[in-house]
Formats: structure tokens, sequence, C-alpha cells
């Protein structure tokens, strides 16, 4: 998360930002695009990338949507309507935030396509579908899938009998494995299956709903110190609620690398060991050492004073147990409540949500909208890290926990605000 935070410094460094008076031709058809789809307008960058054409990546608004100049010399104005609709799919179905989560570039990741391959693989195909929706033509959208597989070559290429390749597939297993490591269906795939789906009603109705759109330019993000937050922007107490349960999650896995001093760590001496009786001694083996020890002189024991017996005591074993118990409870719950600091201090203050948050679609603002500051993440930490279990038990019971009184923050839910600006 952090990554990609500092990610987007690095577009803003050294790619170019696209705007009205920056290539126009391209920040129209984002710009129609996002108002047709009642989309915020994401920021618009383009980079040398040879190897990734297009992607969204972020964890809220405003997204960030990355071109690759090597591929914009390719695409003619409908085929680019098409490359750019399909990333705005995927921030319009909230897929974003976990791609970006997997991979900064496009989930390239062998390991990452492997384990999560099934559902990118399925997103690329949904949002391959809005594509064709923005773009209105299936010879467009085709071409273009055509081109981002081959490049140039692509536009020599027969598109009917390039998609006439998945037939030879069929239900070959082996043959599939070369997609199902992937984190992209194959080309033709994607064709028959956009070709599938502008022979359908379903294409028709969605469509004439894109078509039918009156409006002429995206919903506004309210701007960082235009108005403060009420009720209505606060997150609910269910989705705090899953944010809290992933964040502990990460919490205990941390954690437990910071309590080495828990009874469970504690270096165990091996017992000794009486390898050989002597008259005179006997050979001691400890662990690795070897010892041994000479016997003692035989003294007589007065006979007033009788050898005590050992004896054993259940209640003292007993009471030891305990203490050893409520020793390493203590240290576990410092050690959670040191991680719970440094980990959303960090993350607050960084990003301005933690992982959870992210995943719930979340995000931490100050009363005017604006990121908060270093010293409210600081005070947020501090107050999460001391009073974590008293946060759980009042947590069902409000949307405004009191380290948001008391820091003067709040949790709040992107779409609601997004919402509230749509509406005016």
């Amino acid at each position: 998360m952090v990554f990609i935070t500092f990610a987007r410094g690095r577009l803003i460094g050294s790619s170019v930002l696209i705007h009205e008076a920056q290539n126009p031709e391209i920040f129209a058809i984002v710009k129609r695009q996002c108002a047709a789809l009642g989309l915020p307008l994401p920021l618009v960058f383009v980079r040398q990338d040879p190897l990734v054409p297009a992607a969204a990546i972020g964890f809220g608004e405003p997204y960030s949507l990355v071109l690759s100049s090597d591929y914009l010399e390719e695409f003619r104005e409908d085929e680019l309507a098409f490359v750019i609709g399909r990333q705005l799919g995927h921030i319009a179905a909230g897929h974003v935030r976990y791609q970006s989560l997997l991979s900064v570039n496009g989930n390239e990741n062998a390991l990452v396509s492997l384990i999560f391959g099934p559902w990118l693989r399925r997103c690329e195909l949904t949002c391959d579908k809005v594509g064709l929706i923005c773009c209105g033509s299936l010879d467009a959208a085709s071409r273009a899938i055509a081109i981002l597989a081959l490049r140039g070559f692509g536009r020599q290429v027969d598109l009917r009998s390039f998609a006439t390749q998945q037939a030879s597939i069929g239900d070959d297993t082996v043959l599939k494995w070369g997609e199902w490591l992937g984190s992209e269906p194959y080309a033709t795939r994607r064709i028959a299956e956009l070709t599938a789906f502008a022979a359908s009603s379903q294409y028709a109705r969605f469509e004439e709903w894109f078509l039918r759109s009156e409006a002429v330019a995206p919903i506004p993000l309210p701007l960082p110190g235009s108005r403060r937050l009420d009720s209505g922007d606060l997150a609910g107490r269910r989705r705090r609620i899953l944010a809290a349960a992933i964040d502990v999650v990460v919490l205990l896995a941390a954690s437990s690398y910071f309590s080495p001093w828990t009874s469970s760590h504690h270096a165990k001496i091996p017992h000794a060991v009486v390898s050989n009786a002597l008259p005179n001694g006997a050979n001691v083996q400890l662990g690795p050492i070897r010892l041994k020890i000479p016997a003692e002189k035989p003294t007589a024991a007065p006979a007033t004073t009788p050898t005590p017996k050992p004896v054993t005591n259940a209640s003292a074993r007993i009471g030891n147990a305990i203490q050893r118990t409520e020793h390493e409870i203590i240290v576990r719950v410092l050690s959670f409540g040191v991680v719970s600091f440094l980990y959303f201090t960090l993350l607050i203050a960084v990003v301005g949500q933690s992982f959870g948050m992210m995943i719930a679609g979340l995000r931490v603002s100050s009363l005017d909208l604006r990121r908060p500051s270093f010293w409210q993440a600081l005070s947020r930490g501090a107050l999460i890290g001391f009073f974590h279990w008293p946060i759980a038990l009042l947590a069902p019971f409000t949307t405004c926990w009191f380290h948001d009184w008391l820091t003067k923050t709040r949790v709040v839910a992107g779409e609601r605000l997004i919402a509230r600006a749509a509406n005016g």
C-alpha cells in the first residue's frame, strides 16, 4: 500500500499528466466515458512502458490511469476508447484496489496469477465488455485486443481466422494450462467472448443505457477543505467491524514476532544423564558437554537430625503455571499494542487507510475532508495501541469511535462522498 502511494509520486515526476491542454484527444475520451459511466475523473498519465499497455492503480479516489506511450502510437481513436473503457470498468467494478495490492503493473507475477488467476481472468473478461460498450464497435474492440497481444502485427491479422484458433484448444487440459498460469485469458478467447456478448440482448440494453446518458462531465470529487463532514459521510458499523477484523488478523500475525519473552520461547536446558557410575565418581552427559564428577567422602549424619524428604506440592506447581500464563498474556497484549501503534500510525500517515480499510473501501479523513496530519495519525495509532480492548468492546454500538472524537478524524466511505457530490 505504501509502495502504491509512492508510485503515484513517481508517475507525477516521470510521466506526462494528461489534461485539457496536454493531449486533449486522450483527455476527451476519458472525460466522456467517465461521464457516461458515472465515475469521477481519474488522474491520467502516459509513460514509456513496453510491457504494460494500460493499467489502473490506486486504493481510492482519485485513481490513476496509466497508458503506455509505446502502445498509444498503435491505436486508432475507437481502439483507444476500448482500451481506456476497460480500465475504467476495473475502477467502476472495484477491481483496482485488489489488483493494485497484488501488483503495481497488472498482476504479472506468476505465483499471483496461479493463486488468483480465475478471479483475475474473470475480471478481464468482464471489463472487455465494458470496453466494448464504451467504444461501440466489435471490430475496433477485437482489433485492439489483437494489437495488445501482437503490437503492430495485430493490424495485419484476419480477426475471424484468429478467433477460430480458440476452437483448437477445446477441452484439452494441457493446452489450457498456459491460460490457467496467466492473469489474462487467451486473446482468442477474449475475442470469442466479445463476439458472443455483442450478439446478445444484454449488450443491446447496456449500449442503450450508455448512449442515453445525459451527463456531460464526470462526477466532481469533493475538494479537501471545501466543506465539513457530517453523519451521512461516516462508514457504517458493519464495514468498520469488517475492516477492524482484517486488521486484527494482520496484527496478530505480526505481533507473534515481537513476543520473544514468552515462556514458549525460553530455551530448554537439557537434563543431566548419568552415563557411567563409578566407585570414585560418575560420568555425566549434560547436552553436548561431558563432565566427570568425583565421589564425595561419606559423612555421618547427626543422629538427631533426620534427612528431610522432598515433598511434591501440587498447589505450588499450579501457582507457577498461572503466573507463567499471566506473564505470557501481558507480554502478548503489550506486543500487540506496540505493533498496532506502529501499524496504524504509519499507514494512516502515509496512505490514509489501513489494510482492512482498503479491503472495505474506507479511509480516514479530517473533519474538513483533508488527509489526516502526522500528529493526528500518531494520536490515532497511540490510542488504538493503548486502548484496543475498550475500542473492540464499544465498536458494535457506534459509528464514531472514541479515538475518532479525540483526534478529530473520521472513517468515511468514499462512495458516499461521491454520491453526495453527484446529487449536489
